[in-house]
Formats: C-alpha cells, sequence, structure tokens
C-alpha cells in the first residue's frame, strides 16, 4: 500500500461567486460562458493558465475543421461569429468553414473581446482541486491560485475542462480510452517561422515527403499518421506533426514523460522539414505548444450515452441541441504502423455525404449523479467512437453554447437542468443558428 498522508481540513474564504460558474477557458468554455453571460446569467470562468481558447491558442492547434456537413454551416452561432472574428483580425477575405487556419494570438484577442463583450469574469491563473457537494449539488470549488487556497460559490456549473475534473471530483462515473484503458495519441503542436512558401498551398504541407519517405523506409521516426503543416501568415504557420504514442493522459508520470520527448520530435520534424520541404530550408522553430495536445481522456456517464450506432444511424433526438458531421476518428494509441496508416483510411470509409449529420442530445451534457452541473466539450457522454467525432474544436463549441444557454435558462425559469423546457431552450439556439430538425 502507498502511503498516505492526511491535511488538516480548514475553512476557505469565499473569494468569488457567481449564478453560472464555467471551469475551463477552451472554446467549449468560451462558448459556454459567453452563452450564460448573454442569457442574462452573472457568469465567471475560471481558467488555469493566462489566455483563454486552450488547444487554440496555447495548444497551437493549426486549424478549425468541419463546421459544415457540405451544405450548410452546422456551428452557427458563437462557433461561426468565433472564427469569423479571428479570420478578420488575421486580415483574411473570408472564412472558411470546412477547413479554417488560425493563429494563436488571434484566437487570444477575440476570447478576450467577445467574453468581456458578453460581461462575464474570467479568473486566470487557477485551479480547480476539489468541490464541495452535497445530495448530488455542487456548492462551492476548492480553488489554487498564487494568492492560495480559496473557494468559490455557484448556483450551476459547467465543466469545459476537457478532461472532466470537475465532473470527477464531484463523483461522476465515467469511461477512458479504449476496453485495455488505451487513449488516442496526444500530440505537442509547434510553430514555424521564416518559411518561404513556394505557391499558395495552404494546409498538409510536409505530407507528400513524409509519404515518400516512408515509401523509402527513411522515416525520421515511426510515425505513419502524419497531419502535416498549416499556413497562418505570410511567413509562418503551426505545424499537427506526430503523436506521442504511449501517453496515458491521466498518469501523472506517463503525461511528464510525453512533454519532453514531444520537444525533442518537434526539433526532428523540423529537421525533416528543412532538408525535404521546399521553402522551410531556412525555416526556424519558432515555439513548441504549453499545452499537450490531448485527444481522448475521461468520458463521463451522463443521462444519454452517444454512441457508435447513433453516428452511423445520422440519428436524431427530441432534445437535440445542435447538430454535427466530423467522421469517426480515432487516433492510434500505440506506434503499430499499420494501425497508425489505418486511421486516414477509415476516416475517408465513415465520412458523411453533403447535407448528413447526427444530433447531439442535452441528456449526453447532464451528469448522473449531480443536480447542478452541465458538461460540455471532449467529455461529454458518449462512447468512444462517438468522442472522436464531437470531440474537435466546432463539436465541443456547439455544446458549450448549449450547455451556457441551458444553465441561464434554467435559473431564469427556476428550474433544476433536468426539468428545463427542452423546446424553450431548442428555440433559443435555433435562433442563434444552431441546426436542429423541427425547430424553426
Amino acid at each position: 500500500m502507498k502511503e498516505q498522508i492526511f491535511f488538516p481540513a480548514r475553512e476557505l474564504e469565499v473569494a468569488a461567486s457567481a449564478d453560472v460558474v464555467v471551469t475551463g477557458g477552451g472554446t467549449a468554455g468560451i462558448a459556454a460562458a459567453v452563452a450564460a453571460a448573454r442569457n442574462g446569467a452573472e457568469t465567471l470562468l475560471l481558467e488555469q493558465s493566462g489566455c483563454c481558447g486552450g488547444m487554440a491558442s496555447r495548444g497551437l492547434l493549426p486549424s478549425i475543421i468541419c463546421m459544415t456537413d457540405g451544405k450548410e454551416v452546422l456551428a452557427n452561432g458563437i462557433c461561426r461569429e468565433f472564427v469569423e472574428r479571428v479570420t478578420d483580425d488575421m486580415k483574411l477575405a473570408e472564412t472558411n468553414y470546412r477547413w479554417q487556419n488560425i493563429h494563436p494570438e488571434s484566437v487570444k484577442r477575440i476570447a478576450d473581446r467577445m467574453l468581456a463583450e458578453a460581461g462575464v469574469k474570467v479568473v486566470y491563473e487557477t485551479v480547480v482541486t476539489d468541490c464541495a457537494v452535497e445530495n448530488g449539488t455542487i456548492r462551492a470549488l476548492r480553488c489554487f491560485a498564487p494568492r492560495g487556497n480559496f473557494a468559490v460559490a455557484g448556483r450551476v456549473f459547467i465543466d469545459c475542462t476537457g478532461d472532466a475534473n470537475l465532473a470527477a471530483l464531484a463523483g461522476v462515473p465515467f469511461e477512458y480510452g479504449d476496453e485495455k484503458g488505451n487513449v488516442m495519441a496526444p500530440t505537442l503542436c509547434v510553430t514555424y517561422d521564416n518559411v518561404k512558401y513556394p505557391d499558395d498551398r495552404c494546409n498538409g504541407l510536409g505530407r507528400r515527403e513524409w509519404n515518400e519517405a516512408a515509401k523509402k523506409n527513411s522515416l525520421p521516426v515511426n510515425e505513419h499518421h502524419f497531419v502535416g503543416f498549416f499556413r497562418n501568415g505570410d511567413t509562418c504557420g503551426a505545424g499537427n506533426l506526430g503523436h506521442i504514442y504511449g501517453t496515458d493522459v491521466l498518469d501523472l508520470f506517463s503525461r511528464s514523460r510525453a512533454w519532453p520527448e514531444g520537444r525533442a520530435l518537434a526539433l526532428r520534424y523540423h529537421e525533416f522539414f528543412r532538408d525535404n520541404v521546399p521553402g522551410f530550408e531556412t525555416s526556424r522553430l519558432a515555439s513548441s505548444a504549453d499545452m499537450l495536445g490531448v485527444r481522448e481522456s475521461r468520458r463521463i456517464a451522463g443521462e444519454y450515452r452517444m454512441t457508435a450506432d447513433d453516428y452511423f444511424a445520422r440519428r436524431h433526438f427530441e432534445d437535440d441541441i445542435g447538430s454535427f458531421a466530423y467522421p469517426v476518428d480515432i487516433h492510434a494509441s500505440g506506434d503499430d504502423a499499420e494501425k497508425q496508416a489505418a486511421v486516414e483510411k477509415k476516416i475517408v470509409e465513415v465520412a458523411y455525404g453533403p447535407g448528413e449529420n447526427y444530433g447531439i442530445p442535452y441528456r449526453a451534457l447532464l451528469p448522473k449523479n449531480t443536480v447542478n452541473l452541465l458538461v460540455a466539450g471532449r467529455c461529454i457522454s458518449t462512447d468512444r467512437a462517438m468522442q472522436s467525432s464531437v470531440r474537435v474544436v466546432p463539436g465541443c463549441m456547439i455544446t458549450g453554447e448549449a450547455a451556457g444557454t441551458a444553465a441561464a435558462l434554467a435559473l431564469a425559469q427556476n428550474r433544476s437542468l433536468r426539468a428545463l423546457d427542452i423546446r424553450a431552450l431548442q428555440k433559443k439556439l435555433a435562433a442563434r443558428g444552431a441546426v436542429i430538425p423541427g425547430i424553426a
């Protein structure tokens, strides 16, 4: 048995309180907080770093993809507004709703503006370490910041941490990875500058050269699912260049080993680009991300569990809060070359046709054994296949906006989250552009 140490309990000052408290300032958290505030709720957002945006900012994510099903934009509302404002800040002529490359500084600026305009109070450099729960109701969060430990009280809480950290602290059951507990390998994204782009190509640079090297058995690392590099400025861009295989993202030591391995891989990928990809001969590795690109961790147990069957049936629900269409996209966990190479082939096989989509039910945002908690983002209630679809930014922002709107509406109606008037919620979301069959 491992040694255990018990720390004495202590009373904490309630340093802040709000109607709605959102934990996690990634894209799901931005959407949740802005939606709650715009719908009249006093809203507090707790973010562990010094900026919002999550993978789209700190994580150096190159692109926001698949806002559309090929016929109409599904990620309307806050997601569309956010991406359009980011592209405007980047001085781009238009937004590509299928595949829009982004710059992290534009993401940070637009997140700051949208949160401030909505009246959201953001508390940075704050980590939630515990919560006080009574009969399924969260009363307050135990937080830590440079000032020390303190409490934050609220009426409704929304977990947008990506890892379902608050839900886990509140005792919500969850699933993790495949049947053996393996999760999709994370990535440490990078940025390059001083790139001399040879033509108008913007997406997936380096893929052709990498695949040629694979055929010659001359790869610098064992990576057979190479995503590539994406232009986001005149001489700069971001790379989603590989995977840190064998990482258990909930294990303290495994996750800690991933960081230096990711930085070492970043150098090897850059050397490959300098030696093999036209225009990158004098490029520089400007930065590696200060947020690990985790694709999969906890999946909460909710009132409804979305499954692969829902995906393949293109299923919609009476309590839809939006529609989505990104394919099932399960990245490999380990360094098996065949499994890595099979990922993109599978995506093509299962991808929807133009105009096809599935619904996301409100119940998937409602964690079991709780009263005043909602969950949004990649950790909502799904099986592994469906999680791999809904986990990308537009899916996170669709669920985030729905959670924030639901929280504010429940408070305004003086109803519990489970007794919420679903039609009223759907009409509010549809008025902002959510695609919900039967709701005008």
